[in-house]
């Protein structure tokens, strides 16, 4: 595969991210946004170097000014933001090491989203605390940041494990970490 090529599906990602970002998905316990999804596939579809750098396009953006998030830097959540760089990257890491299958591309998924909480969760509790003097106790960050949306990540990793499936079928050749 080309850079070209390479470079435009990377593009395509970034964008896709940002769109997934408006993209809701009612459910009783959190809204479901499509961003981690493309986060996660931008890595097992592009392969770790890839991924991240599709993703570092996605935030680069985002800071600069563009639409694409919501909040900035100071925003609590911009933790999770950061953390879709090594998210992608892990789950393009998975794919590429591991023997491609439906399983392996699932928790690859659920290793990239883990990343992003891993990240996500201690910026969220510092910004709350020491920039906006809003301190949460272990318990609240661990039923609003982990419980309540643990669900529906795990559903988008399911999502994602099929959908590389079915592209692996129909685009052998274009996965950027074939081998």
């Amino acid at each position: 595969m080309t850079t070209a090529r390479h470079l435009t599906l990377c593009a395509l990602f970034a964008a896709l991210t940002a769109i997934g970002t408006h993209i809701k998905i009612p459910t009783p316990l959190l809204p479901l946004t499509l961003q981690t999804l493309f986060v996660v596939l931008s890595g097992l579809i592009l392969g770790r170097k890839y991924g991240a750098l599709s993703v570092c396009v996605y935030v680069i953006a985002g800071v600069i000014g563009l639409p694409v998030f919501t909040g900035s830097v100071l925003n609590p959540t911009f933790g999770y933001i950061l953390g879709f760089i090594p998210g992608a990257w892990l789950a393009g890491y998975i794919a590429e090491k591991f023997r491609p299958c439906f399983l392996i591309w699932t928790l690859g998924a659920v290793a990239g989203i883990s990343v992003i909480y891993a990240l996500g969760i201690p910026y969220y509790y510092v910004m709350s605390k020491y920039y906006l003097g809003n301190e949460l106790g272990a318990k609240t960050l661990l039923m609003y940041f982990v419980l309540m949306p643990m669900p529906g990540d795990l559903l988008k990793s399911f999502a994602a494990g099929l959908i590389v499936k079915r592209l692996a079928v129909f685009f052998p050749d274009n996965f950027t970490w074939k081998r």
